[in-house]
């Protein structure tokens, strides 16, 4: 039996999301519905949704993310070609079309791969997503000063290994053409069956160059998934989303947006989460975790 490789695997590896966000009941103690709901445990829309991690959200830039179908926080914001899809176990590995009308399309060889954008896709200001909007945001993954994304394209990409981004370069890659407003064409080094699994990487999240504020655009990406960036504090140790009011749920399958805000909280030590998410008052009635695991203690206890 093949082996799944290691793009694959990584896929795999990022399979765990922030599940309330994306497709469970996530109403803040605040919100009328969620009282009225009482024990109800289907999804009700609106509140606010706590987030108690260990880890802060640091580098938040796509073109900085190791992120693989946008795992975890990253996926409210930044929508990619392709994404994993949102089902349990070995499904979730899985890629399925996220910006993309389908998980691209190959020439014979595997050497050239095309995908078209869906239509009614839009940014948090309400402008359109296009084709060349990918290619800035994969172009300035490049640039020496937002290094800690995934490598594989400097390897994959014909002529890019020397390349140095558009802050340096501005010609851009040619071994990345979109010749109209939807349609983007990859041209390879070698034959590559599982790029629609590279595709999920936050690399591949558009980017509108006119918003590019280099090594401070983290500070305030501009969204093209369910939610924006409020503020970010520290350096991803207190990041506040709220929704974007372009984002369509039905250009995306695989994100539900239920909360209206989620309040993300990071630093704390992990007997501390356990301890808030056990008490379950205020405001951590409606918390979640996505790094931190139960110690021995707190295992027993259950």
């Amino acid at each position: 039996m093949r082996q799944p490789s290691v793009i694959a695997r990584r896929v795999a590896a990022a399979s765990v999301s922030l599940v309330v966000a994306a497709g469970a009941a996530a109403c803040g103690p605040e919100d009328n519905d969620a009282k009225a709901a009482g024990n109800d445990s289907a999804p009700h829309k609106g509140g606010t949704l706590t987030v108690l991690n260990s880890n802060p959200q640091q580098d938040f830039d796509p073109a900085r993310l190791y992120t693989s179908g946008g795992g975890n926080v990253p996926s409210l914001v930044f929508r990619a070609l392709t994404t994993r899809n949102r089902e349990n176990g070995e499904a979730g590995a899985q890629v399925v079309p996220d910006l993309a009308t389908d998980t691209g399309r190959p020439n014979k060889d595997a050497t050239v791969w095309t995908f078209t954008l869906k239509e009614g896709l839009k940014y948090e200001d309400g402008t359109e997503i296009t084709s060349a909007d990918v290619k800035y945001g994969i172009e300035r993954s490049f640039a020496p000063e937002l290094s800690g994304g995934a490598p594989y394209l400097r390897d994959w990409l014909v002529g890019a290994a020397g390349y140095q981004g558009p802050y340096k370069d501005k010609k851009g890659l040619s071994a990345i053409e979109t010749p109209d407003e939807r349609t983007i064409v990859f041209h390879l080094n070698k034959p590559e069956g599982e790029f629609p699994y590279l595709a999920t990487q936050t690399q591949f999240t558009p980017v509108p160059k006119a918003k590019d504020t280099g090594t401070e655009y983290e500070q305030h990406p501009v969204s093209s998934g369910p939610y924006k960036v409020v503020s970010n504090e520290d350096d991803g140790e207190r990041l506040v989303l709220e929704r974007n009011p372009h984002w369509s749920a039905a250009t995306d399958a695989e994100r539900k947006a239920y909360p209206d805000r989620i309040d993300v909280r990071s630093g704390l030590d992990s007997s501390v989460i356990n301890q808030r998410l056990s008490a379950s008052q205020g405001a951590d009635a409606a918390a979640v975790t996505t790094d931190t695991n139960l110690g021995p203690a707190e295992l027993a206890k259950v």
